[in-house]
């Protein structure tokens, strides 16, 4: 019955056993473990031993992957376990919800078309969900595309932005992922009874997957910091309001003056830092916000460290991105195929405009200067605008920018809105948060 997965550990069993680990590394796993459980009051209890047993196995492993590059390259051979050892690797706010055991084993399947959708595991929390997954079927899934994705909650869809990278490839025929939905206001849920619902495209064909699940985990809420402290970069008025921290991200609640004579377009390096220095939380892949941005109120996410308790705590920031406002976007003509007005810096130089494209070019200041230049745009009517998509290339000292517009938007001239640009303020801020 279970021959499959015994062969599957098996194998495992033997790649793992070729890893050197450092004895020193194992040791000190145990000992720290150890050392913690003395601290706390003992239960002589079966269930408890079970328990701690868990908890030193799981920082062992953790610990190992984090140190042991060759072991965690054996574990990334076992199936579902590649995406955990990465998330390790990087994330600090990661390793504590593995450590903590916060996330959620669910093994649910459904089968269509010969095609078996696997809801792996899920960490969820009010501010979003990560749900893993995994794909797999008999024939290629290399030519596979995702269609509609929606989570759902006592059947009621969440409202929620949802990203996910590339599946990877194990094979052909199988494919393990993760998608991930930030939710556009902190949830309270009715129930605990979730739902994924899936469509796949191969071909001309549609597969349309749907699985039921329910959490059986306490769900952990935020630690609610509530500041209202008015701060001042280059002249320009931010007030952090709010900073929620929930285990898979931080909340920042920012509301910008409007007499600033700045428009803040992007924030490179906003963090939490302890009273060591060290980052306990920062900005992952990118700074993830809601709001545009200069709506009175803005939110911006930061990778969490929710399950660390340090003494201290301080929000910084610096490397804010602005533009004088009247100069905060481009005015085109695209009949005329003209540029009307433009940030009086010319970083960024328009090199073609055609019926519904612009092609511009611009030199980075800053290592890394990667983001879409807008989001959106409005008509002579002033009507929304949609940009049907932005590509960017380039490398660390130049980057180039193509922008596509919906030519049943245009009623020229069109503004398009910077949401990010090569121009920084100067200095920085540091405001105590705990």
């Amino acid at each position: 019955m279970f021959e499959k997965e015994e062969e599957m550990l098996d194998t495992t069993k033997k790649k793992l056993e070729k890893v050197v680990v450092p004895e020193e590394l194992v040791n000190n796993a145990i000992q720290q473990g150890l050392l913690q459980a003395k601290a706390k009051k003992r239960k002589r209890k079966k269930t408890l031993w079970a328990f701690s047993v868990a908890a030193i196995l799981i920082l062992t492993f953790v610990t190992s992957i984090r140190v042991s590059p060759a072991f965690a390259s054996a574990v990334s051979t076992i199936p579902g376990m590649e995406r955990f050892v990465h998330l390790i690797q990087f994330d600090k706010g990661m390793k504590a919800i593995v450590e903590n055991d916060y996330y959620e084993s669910l093994g649910k399947s459904q089968v269509m078309d010969n095609i078996t959708f696997t809801v792996d595991g899920i960490i969820i929390d009010e501010t979003g969900a990560e749900i893993f997954y995994t794909l797999e079927a008999a024939h290629s899934l290399k030519d596979m595309e995702y269609g509609e994705i929606k989570f759902l909650n006592s059947g009621q869809e969440l409202m929620a932005s949802m990203s996910y990278d590339p599946p990877g490839h194990l094979t052909e025929n199988r494919k393990e992922g993760q998608f991930s939905f930030v939710f556009v206001e902190t949830e309270q849920f009715t129930s605990s009874d979730f739902e994924i619902q899936l469509e796949v495209k191969q071909g001309n064909e549609k597969i349309n997957f749907n699985i039921p699940f329910t959490i059986k985990k306490e769900m952990k809420s935020g630690k609610i910091f509530t500041l209202n402290e008015t701060v001042e970069i280059d002249g320009q008025q931010i007030e952090v309001k709010e900073i929620k921290v929930y285990p898979l991200r931080v909340r920042v609640t920012l509301e910008f003056n409007e007499q600033n004579e700045m428009k803040i377009l992007q924030f490179e390096d906003m963090r939490i830092e302890d009273e060591n220095g060290e980052v306990w939380s920062s900005i992952q892949n990118g700074i993830t916000g809601l709001g545009e941005n200069q709506k009175k109120e803005n939110t911006y996410f930061l990778q969490s460290n929710y399950f660390k308790e340090p003494e201290e705590l301080y929000l910084k920031f610096d490397k804010v991105q602005a533009l004088p406002k009247e100069e905060s976007y481009l005015l085109v003509d695209f009949a005329k195929k003209e540029i009307l007005k433009q940030p009086s810096d010319k970083k960024i130089k328009v090199l073609n405009i055609s019926s519904n494209t612009i092609e511009m070019k611009y030199r980075t200041t800053r290592k890394d200067h990667m983001y879409a230049l807008f989001s959106q745009g409005e008509n002579a009517l002033g009507e929304v605008v949609d940009l049907l998509g932005e590509s960017n290339s380039g490398n660390e000292n130049e980057q180039y920018a193509e922008v596509t517009i919906d030519t049943k938007d245009i009623i020229n001239p069109v503004k398009l809105d910077f949401v990010a640009y090569p121009n920084y303020l100067d200095g920085s801020v540091s405001i105590q948060i705990k």
